[in-house]
């Protein structure tokens, strides 16, 4: 195993990783992420008063059509008191009393009449709010879009750069090296180490006597007994 190739191409490795993750946590991208993520809460919010005010509409139909039945009963009942001709006192009692029944139904249909009314009203403003914040959210979406796509096209062009150079070096590693320094950056970056003063520069744990003397015996792919880097020995 050349360690020596295989740590120069993880610094041209490292550095592409590197910038890519900067691309990822550009300032410009997290807008744009945070923008869509509102716009979508903005629709969910939208779709969820959109079905408020429809429901809100069907009762306050249903409480109209009542209180027109009520209103006519009452009429109807009023009419029937005054032919008091075709009624004793007993049906003309019965008569006032459906009247005051009839009449605090009606003032009560009234009342949640009114009440609906304002409760469709106030979600009707509600969901103008809505559509306000998101005409200004998409506004503001757009306006960094153009930006990062600006600045993704020029990023994606300088990774290109990094990553041939990395794939460049790699070309002269052997492949069997390659794989086992990818297996190892699956769990641990960067995946190589320097051994300096009988510690690994990963992770600071001072390494065995035996482990110490196989790299400098054999200068093979030895690993870090604590984070299992592999272990550089730089002359």
């Amino acid at each position: 195993m050349d360690l020596s190739k295989l740590w120069n191409y993880m610094q041209s490795d490292m550095e592409a990783d590197r910038f890519s993750n900067e691309m990822k946590s550009s300032a410009n991208r997290r807008l744009l992420l945070k923008n869509a993520e509102i716009l979508k809460e903005q629709q969910v919010r939208f779709a969820k008063v959109d079905e408020e005010i429809t429901a809100m509409l069907e009762r306050l139909d249903s409480q109209k059509a009542e209180t027109e039945r009520v209103s006519q009963l009452f009429a109807k009942t009023m009419e029937e008191i005054g032919d008091v001709s075709k009624l004793d006192e007993n049906e003309i009692e019965d008569k006032m009393k459906l009247v005051e029944r009839l009449s605090a139904t009606f003032d009560q249909c009234q009342r949640e009449l009114t009440r609906l009314a304002k409760d469709a009203d106030n979600a009707v403003q509600t969901q103008n709010q809505i559509k306000r914040l998101a005409a200004k959210t998409k506004a503001e979406y757009d306006r960094v879009k153009k930006e990062y796509d600006t600045e993704f096209a020029l990023g994606k062009q300088k990774l290109k750069k990094l990553r041939d150079a990395a794939d460049q070096l790699a070309s002269g590693l052997d492949p069997a090296d390659l794989e086992r320094y990818r297996q190892i950056k699956q769990h641990v970056t960067p995946p190589i180490a320097k051994l300096e003063n009988n510690q690994c520069t990963g992770c600071f744990m001072t390494l065995s006597v035996g482990t110490i003397r196989g790299i400098k015996a054999s200068g093979m792919g030895v690993t870090c007994d604590n984070c299992g880097r592999l272990l550089f020995l730089s002359e």
